[in-house]
C-alpha cells in the first residue's frame, strides 16, 4: 500500500519541490494551495490554511479515501519585512495566523488521526530565524520561533503513539517567497539596505529541491530527529550553544545590516 502525504503551500517553492520528490519516491501526494493549482501529477485542494473547517474537511477526506495519512507537511507561509513599528497591525495578525496558528490547528487535526492510527510524521517548515531572530523581520522570526516551540511540545505529546513531529530549518532559499514578502513603510536607509541584503542572499540561496530532499529524507526515517537544518548557516546553530546572546545578535546584524 502506498504511503500518503499532504503538503500545504504545494503550488510553488519548497512545497511543490517536495510534492514532486514524494511522487518520485512512490508516495500518494495531496497538496493544498490558496490559489487554484491545476496539474496532472497530484490532487491539489484549493483552500486557505487559515480556514480550519475547510482544512478539517480536506484532511478527513484524504483519510476517508486512503484509510491512512503517513506524512503531513506544514509548509504554507509568507514573509513580512521592515520595522515592526511601521508595519500594519492587520499584516502582523495575518502573518501569525498563517505562519503559526494554522500550523497549530492543522497539527491538531492531523495529529488526532495519526494518534488513532498509531503512526505518522508531521514536518513543519520553519527557518533558521527561529533560532536567530533577524533584524527588520521581527514578526516573521517570532512566528517561526513559535513553530519550533510548538513542534517540540507536540512531539512529546504524540511520540508515545508512534507519531513524530519535526522541524526543517532552511537558510536562504531561492523561491517566489522573496517577491511575495509584504513590507512595511521603508523610508530609512538602514532598513532599506538590510532588506536589499536579505533579498540578495535569498536570490542567491539554495534551490527548493535541496530543502525538499531533506524533508523527504526526514519522512522516510523510522524515528526522525526533532530538528534538521539546511544550508550554509548551519554553523550558527553550533555557535548558538556556546556563544553569548549579545554576541550572536551582533553577528547577525553584521551579516544582514
Amino acid at each position: 500500500m502506498k504511503k500518503v502525504v499532504i503538503i500545504t503551500g504545494a503550488s510553488s517553492g519548497i512545497g511543490l519541490a517536495s510534492a514532486k520528490l514524494f511522487l518520485q519516491k512512490g508516495y500518494t501526494v495531496y497538496g493544498v494551495a490558496r490559489n487554484e493549482y491545476k496539474n496532472d501529477a497530484f490532487k491539489c485542494f484549493t483552500a486557505d490554511v487559515n480556514d480550519a473547517e475547510k482544512m478539517k474537511e480536506i484532511i478527513n477526506k484524504v483519510y476517508e479515501d486512503e484509510k491512512r495519512i503517513d506524512v503531513f507537511v506544514n509548509n504554507a507561509g509568507f514573509g513580512l519585512g521592515g520595522e515592526l513599528v511601521e508595519t500594519k497591525a492587520e499584516d502582523i495578525q495575518r502573518l501569525f495566523s498563517t505562519n503559526l496558528t494554522s500550523v497549530a490547528v492543522n497539527t491538531a487535526l492531523v495529529g488526532k488521526i495519526m494518534k488513532e492510527q498509531h503512526f505518522g510524521k508531521i514536518i513543519n517548515t520553519c527557518s533558521l530565524s527561529a533560532l536567530f531572530p533577524l533584524p527588520y523581520q521581527s514578526a516573521y522570526s517570532a512566528s517561526k520561533a513559535g513553530i519550533e516551540v510548538l513542534s517540540r511540545t507536540t512531539r512529546g505529546e504524540l511520540k508515545p503513539y508512534g507519531v513524530y513531529v519535526s522541524t526543517i530549518l532552511p537558510g536562504d532559499v531561492n523561491t517566489g517567497f522573496t517577491d511575495a514578502r509584504i513590507k512595511g513603510i521603508i523610508d530609512d536607509k538602514n532598513v532599506n539596505k538590510s532588506m536589499q541584503k536579505f533579498e540578495k542572499y535569498e536570490r542567491n540561496g539554495m534551490s527548493p529541491e535541496k530543502v525538499a530532499k531533506k524533508i523527504v529524507k526526514l519522512a522516510k526515517k523510522k524515528k526522525p530527529q526533532p530538528r534538521v537544518s539546511v544550508g550554509a548557516l548551519k554553523l550558527l546553530i553550533i555557535l548558538q550553544k556556546i556563544l553569548p546572546i549579545r554576541f550572536l545578535d551582533w553577528l547577525i546584524r553584521i551579516i544582514y545590516c
